[in-house]
C-alpha cells in the first residue's frame, strides 16, 4: 500500500496531497516522532475529515485514501 501511496503522491492534485500526508505520517511514526496513538489519530483525521472535505467530488480517490489509511494503520 505504501508503494501505491507513493505513486498517487506523485500525480498532483488533492488526492496526491493526502497520499503524501499519509506517507509523511507513516515515516514520522516509523522514526519515533509520533506515538502510536498520535499516528492513529492523525491518519484517521486524514481519512475521515480531510478526504471528505477535499475529495467530495472524487469518490474513487476518496475511497482510495480511506482504504490506504486503514491499511497503513493495520501495520502498527
Amino acid at each position: 500500500m505504501l508503494e501505491q501511496l507513493r505513486e498517487v503522491a506523485g500525480t498532483g492534485g488533492p488526492a496526491a496531497s493526502l497520499a503524501n500526508e499519509l506517507l509523511v505520517l507513516h515515516e514520522q511514526y516509523q522514526s519515533g516522532e509520533l506515538s502510536k496513538e498520535e499516528y492513529q489519530y492523525l491518519v484517521e483525521q486524514v481519512a475521515q475529515v480531510r478526504a471528505a472535505q477535499e475529495l467530495s467530488t472524487d469518490e474513487q480517490a476518496m475511497r482510495f485514501i480511506v482504504t490506504a489509511a486503514s491499511a497503513i494503520m493495520m501495520v502498527v
